[in-house]
């Protein structure tokens, strides 16, 4: 696996009903993992399909999935059960409305099963300060990236051909990984991270209090939000570090600067 960075970074809208999931993070160490058909990028998570197989990939295919819903079934009739699928036209891969079916259940699995939490190794970028923290209205919540919660976080990877699945050559992790790990190179910008979780699914999860670490205020937050949220941060039990951010005066980059909270109160 990737060496993880230090800091994950969770850029976060503070706009209509968002603060409640925003304040949520903050007073009740809750993240929410969402499920990938909430995501705003069509590709993220649709993986292209390709079925090349013989007819003995097929069986070994049909054996692995009739091991996981059937699990009553010994090798035999596992062997058998897989014969009579590929003998059936509706069933045989080589039908393409088998095949769609097939791609149904993949995409169903991986859009609407799995959870997802996306974060990033940045925290000064002003893309991601944009698309989603309100254009740079909202806040930037700061993970430390060695806590137990964040260990099996993976580096999401950008590469310029779009990878395809093969359910009948693969296994699960070769696929779970071209799915929910790879990305158009357009977005390599937000050096994106990812927590999954496989079986759980989509949902909240709890986080230790102590792995919160920071909030970075945006550039352009209101003092209405601004109020807000040093108001979760001073009612926290695990103290945090604060953050503004503001435009550099020299070039298009954004300056971080660690402020205290009566500063930020006068």
């Amino acid at each position: 696996m990737d060496k993880c960075p230090a800091h994950f970074y969770k850029y976060r809208s503070l706009s209509a009903g968002a603060a409640e999931h925003v304040e949520r993070t903050i007073c009740h160490s809750e993240l929410y993992f969402p499920k990938p058909t909430s995501f705003n990028d069509p590709f993220d998570c649709r993986p292209s399909f390709q079925f090349e197989a013989s007819d003995k990939e097929m069986a070994s295919y049909y054996d692995r999935l009739l091991k996981k819903f059937k699990p009553q079934l010994n090798r035999e009739q596992r062997r058998q059960e897989a014969k009579s699928m590929l003998g059936d036209w509706e069933r045989n891969p080589s039908n393409p409305e088998a095949l769609m079916w097939v791609k149904q259940q993949h995409t169903e699995q991986i859009t609407e099963q799995i959870g997802v939490l996306c974060l990033s190794g940045v925290k000064n970028d002003i893309l991601m300060w944009s698309h989603y923290a309100d254009s740079h209205r909202g806040i930037c919540l700061e993970f430390d990236g060695y806590f137990d919660f964040f260990a099996n976080t993976q580096e999401v990877k950008y590469p310029t051909v779009r990878p395809r699945i093969n359910p009948f050559r693969q296994n699960q992790e070769e696929m779970m990984e071209a799915a929910l790990l790879t990305k158009a190179e357009h977005w390599k910008y937000e050096q994106e991270w990812r927590l999954v979780h496989y079986r759980k699914g989509p949902g909240v999860y709890r986080y230790l209090p102590e792995a919160l670490t920071g909030v970075i205020l945006g550039a352009q937050i209101s003092p209405h939000d601004k109020e807000k949220v040093l108001g979760w941060v001073e009612g926290r039990t695990h103290p945090v570090k604060l953050y503004c951010s503001s435009p550099c005066d020299t070039s298009f980059s954004l300056k971080i600067e660690e402020v205290s909270l009566a500063s930020l109160r006068t």
